[in-house]
């Protein structure tokens, strides 16, 4: 993504939270750092990505669109279908969640595939109109999932929290603290969330092949 469209997107709407009250030692909180556009992450291989889009949202803000725009593979609940399309660059794939899933910790078999084998993975949900602690809580059956498929509970995980005017919160914790840290974002209903995990560095490119197919599967 340009800078300039990062400064475009940047120019969105968002509203002002505040941090939530810091957790005790053991949940090893960081202090939050508060990030600009030009000062988001870069997708890189082996990152997985779980990233709270709106469906009824008219445009992606800076980081979500990072996601869209830079993921080797994107999995996305079905209600996302049309901003997926809009926004999904040239020779992307993306693939719709598995009806079959269910709603506990859905698409976070294949999340876990495509990204042990060096792929960068969004796996973008739809919040709905669900109250905060519900869309925590779809969060937390991802992140139990991604536990019980044997990644390690000292994981490095990221947690940005949409501020005003483009601009985002950072905290940093372990994927096995993830519940408690979350937990404090409960009240927020205006905010999204993007949690980045660093599940492997591979340095490089994917060790294998998606099919040759491009696009929106399924």
């Amino acid at each position: 993504m340009s800078e300039t469209m990062a400064d475009e997107l940047g120019s969105l709407r968002w509203s002002t939270i505040p941090l939530p009250p810091t957790a005790g030692a053991r949940d090893e909180w960081h202090a939050a750092t508060t990030l600009g556009p030009l000062e988001l992450p870069v997708m890189r291989p082996g990152q997985l990505w779980l990233v709270e889009l709106p469906a009824t949202a008219p445009e992606v803000a800076p980081l979500e669109y990072r996601a869209l725009g830079n993921a080797n593979v994107v999995i996305y609940d079905r209600a996302l279908a049309p901003a997926v399309a809009r926004f999904l660059p040239l020779g992307g794939y993306a693939e719709p969640v598995a009806s079959s899933d269910g709603q506990s910790g859905a698409g976070s078999e294949r999340c876990v595939r495509f990204v042990r084998d060096g792929w960068s993975v969004a796996r973008l949900l739809d919040p709905g109109f669900r109250s905060g602690r519900e869309r925590l809580d779809k969060i937390r059956q991802l992140s139990h999932s991604l536990l019980t498929s044997e990644m390690p509970g000292d994981l490095p995980v990221q947690i940005f929290v949409s501020a005003a005017s483009g601009r985002y919160q950072r905290n940093e914790t372990q994927l096995h603290r993830l519940d408690a840290i979350i937990g404090a974002y409960a009240p927020l209903r205006s905010s999204t969330f993007t949690i980045i995990l660093d599940v492997t560095d591979t340095g490089g490119a994917p060790r294998f092949s998606v099919a040759s197919a491009n696009g929106l599967a399924g």
